[in-house]
């Protein structure tokens, strides 16, 4: 295995830990976001929510 292509991950993911946590908030708002979208338009064309 290349090991200068493992240390570049492990800087890269290193690199992503300050800003965990926004990224977490933004992914939960865009799943939740969709989810609330996708059963407001099925139930708009009939389907009965759950």
């Amino acid at each position: 295995m290349n090991f200068d292509l493992q240390y570049a991950i492990v800087a890269f993911v290193d690199s992503l830990r300050p800003t965990a946590d926004l990224q977490r908030e933004i992914y939960l708002n865009s799943v939740g976001g969709f989810a609330t979208f996708v059963s407001n338009y099925l139930t708009s064309i009939g389907f009965p929510p759950r």
